[in-house]
């Protein structure tokens, strides 16, 4: 049967020339409600922190969506957070998955949270950069989000460990993001 996601979805192919992007929402992903709601300082953020979540890839949407239960179990139950820390996730499967949503304050990155986006890749890219799929995924997240007034246009784009103690994106997604127009280190 075909869906009217599917006919968006090919007819946005048609027409821009590229794959479609969409969001997969929590309840979609088999993620847990969230035990907080606190908004971010500005509607339209002005910074994007880049993470990753050092664990193991995803290249299937079942996969991801295991990887993602996973890691909000890790955070809410492990850590004690109210929540999966970042904003948004991105998997190999090329899709994007909403974690803490566009408003509220992410769990990410010291001094950051209030004032950013956090969206991480999924999986440890010490080692290696996310395939193309994925930067295509994430290149598509930060044109809907400055187009929908999420994210202003002058907004900087920053790797975790420009702003923190860690190795987190990795070297391979740095070396990436240096070639980026709003990236500032």
């Amino acid at each position: 049967m075909f869906s009217l996601a599917g006919f968006l979805c090919t007819v946005c192919a048609v027409t821009l020339g590229r794959s479609c992007f969409h969001i997969v929402s929590p309840g979609k992903w088999g993620g847990h409600p969230a035990n907080c709601s606190t908004p971010l300082k500005s509607v339209q953020t002005g910074y994007v922190v880049i993470l990753h979540t050092a664990g193991s890839p995803c290249k299937t949407q079942a996969e991801c969506t295991q990887q993602l239960v996973n890691i909000q179990h890790y955070h809410m139950n492990g850590k004690g957070w109210c929540n999966i820390a970042y904003n948004f996730l991105i998997g190999e499967d090329g899709n994007v998955y909403e974690g803490r949503g566009w408003n509220t304050e992410g769990a990410h990155t010291y001094g950051y949270n209030d004032i950013s986006l956090g969206i991480a890749f999924i999986g440890d890219f010490t080692g290696r950069s996310p395939d193309a799929a994925a930067w295509r995924a994430l290149k598509q997240l930060l044109h809907f989000a400055v187009r929908e007034g999420y994210l202003s246009s002058d907004y900087l784009l920053v790797a975790h460990g420009d702003v923190s103690n860690t190795i987190s994106p990795g070297q391979p997604i740095r070396s990436v993001l240096k070639t980026w127009p709003n990236y500032k280190h």
